[in-house]
């Protein structure tokens, strides 16, 4: 309805967007994406959603420069500086994760010193953490953020990032993502966790083999137009 209003929305034409890749429908998706770009290039809504698609399609090195512009557009964002973490982790940019790490902390720091039980902001602090070598410190954080959120789906997905990747305890990140797999209900969800090289530590474990593909037979992506 809001496009019916103004077809040159951009924030409506991301949200078209992602019900259109919900379907399947990834070049209709694409293309909205990029309308919204020329009409909105500065908008940080565009550039985060604009990352997400190229980012889900295993286009990394095409999703940071948008991961870089959203995250430079509002200074509360922890999480695109997260995203743009495993970007450059899996473009073995050491510096670009490093300056990435260092903005997520500094965020996520800023965000739990105004709502101690923010879960989400720990996860990615988490995350963070651990890759500037913080190991104790990242599973306190994880720790803590279980224990005040274990039902967001979300967060739990960021922990077991931390979990697989620098933290290496991939049972520890399966445990996390149990219950993501068993209750997530988008079919973009578990693309973007299949395009994500933060999980190609476990990707082949038994245990994720089994919980991915009960996840995509309940959301019926063997039937989908991937």
């Amino acid at each position: 309805r809001a496009l019916e209003i103004n077809p040159n929305m951009p924030e409506a034409l991301c949200i078209k967007a992602r019900y259109l890749e919900e379907e399947g429908k990834r070049e209709e998706a694409e293309q909205r994406i990029r309308t919204a770009l020329q009409i909105g290039p500065d908008s940080w809504e565009v550039n985060r959603e604009a990352g997400r698609l190229f980012f889900r399609h295993g286009q990394i090195p095409e999703a940071i420069p948008f991961f870089e512009k959203a995250a430079s557009l509002m200074d509360t964002d922890y999480s695109n500086p997260g995203l743009l973490m495993s970007c450059y982790y899996s473009i073995h940019d050491r510096e670009g994760v490093r300056r990435a790490a260092k903005t997520c902390l500094e965020r996520a720091e800023r965000a739990i010193a105004k709502e101690p039980t923010n879960g989400p902001a720990l996860a990615m602090g988490a995350n963070a953490l651990s890759l500037f070598g913080e190991k104790d410190r990242a599973r306190e954080w994880i720790n803590r953020a279980l224990l005040l959120d274990p039902d967001n789906l979300s967060m739990r997905y960021n922990l077991a990032c931390s979990l697989a990747l620098e933290l290496e305890d991939p049972e520890g990140a399966l445990d996390a993502l149990q219950p993501y797999f068993e209750r997530v209900q988008s079919r973009t969800h578990i693309r973007h966790l299949e395009a994500d090289p933060d999980f190609n530590s476990i990707r082949d474990h038994p245990r994720f083999k089994k919980m991915f593909e009960a996840a995509k037979e309940r959301l019926g992506m063997e039937l989908a137009s991937d």
